[in-house]
């Protein structure tokens, strides 16, 4: 039987700005293959939250736990390392460079202290094909 003990919880979070609450002791938690939908009206906190859990912003009260221990994100590359990240809505693509280049901009595959062109290219391809795209 599969482990079905949350990935991600969030406790008592809080958020404000400039003397707004955005979030008030906000409940959250995911279990593993779970997918949920944040559904609110305009200024509900929605993306305050996601950009909690991505290291955007911190919040001013709360946890954040991922797989058991409590995570502090200084900002997104490290939520991202840790495999949290966001797509969001009207993503802000480069015209000026290919597919492979989009998916990976701002943590291309590295060798040597270069990008690593031809595994970026079979890394792109691979989600593509997960995806049905050719």
């Amino acid at each position: 039987m599969a482990d079905r003990s949350p990935v991600l919880v969030a406790s008592n979070i809080s958020k404000a700005f400039g003397g707004i609450n955005a979030l008030e002791d906000v409940q959250f938690q995911a279990a593993p293959g779970e997918v949920h939908a944040l559904l609110g009206e305009n200024g509900a906190g929605k993306s305050t939250l996601i950009k909690i859990f991505t290291g955007v912003h911190k919040p001013d009260s709360g946890e954040l736990r991922l797989n058991g221990e409590v995570v502090h994100f200084p900002g997104p590359r490290d939520a991202r390392d840790a495999g949290i990240a966001a797509i969001y809505q009207e993503p802000s693509l480069f015209p000026e460079l290919d597919i492979a280049e989009n998916i990976f901009v701002g943590r291309q595959p590295t060798r040597a202290g270069s990008v690593a062109w031809k595994q970026m290219t079979a890394e792109a391809e691979a989600l593509l094909h997960t995806l049905g795209v050719k």
